[in-house]
């Protein structure tokens, strides 16, 4: 009997772990239904539910999103800063003026992101050639050549009304 309870447990020990590591996996699936220019237009689950769309430009380490969320708010997210260096704002620059926000980061630190008014992302149709954007001291620059990011931003927005339904 002794035998069959320590086989039971461990049994019950690997598929409680399986569990866990299937459910963490499934926590963020990211899917791309298309392309606007060179951006990825990604649904995004949370947990298993919709969360939000992105417009994606250079997948990896130095990867920008621009998200449009199931609450109708958009928010840029860019790559982090290791600590212990101070991040407290992300700035996108638009032409001559710049918005400035207050900036999260995830608990690793890997990306950082603030929520954009929909006046700065009116704004940001218009930026041609490169998307500058500062996190703290941390400057980041990513080239869109003649991309109309109108076009990203409708993208952004249908795949978002889809998901909801709208």
């Amino acid at each position: 009997m002794n035998r069959t309870f320590r086989s039971l447990a461990a049994t019950t020990a690997l598929v409680a772990a399986l569990a866990l590591a299937g459910a963490a996996f499934a926590q963020h699936r990211s899917i791309t239904q298309s392309n606007a220019g060179p951006f990825a237009i990604d649904y995004i689950t949370e947990g298993g539910r919709f969360d939000r769309c992105a417009a994606t430009l250079s997948p990896g380490a130095n990867m920008l999103r621009i998200a449009y969320n199931k609450d109708l708010k958009y928010s840029i997210s860019v790559p982090s800063v290791p600590a212990p260096t101070p991040i407290k704002t992300i700035s996108l620059h638009l032409g001559r003026e710049m918005q400035t926000v207050a900036a999260t980061t995830d608990p690793r630190r890997i990306r950082a992101w603030g929520t954009f008014s929909p006046d700065a992302i009116t704004a940001l149709m218009d930026v041609k050639g490169t998307i500058a954007i500062d996190l703290g001291a941390k400057q980041y620059r990513w080239p869109i050549g003649r991309t109309n990011l109108e076009s990203v931003m409708i993208a952004l927005e249908d795949c978002t009304h889809r998901a909801l339904g709208r």
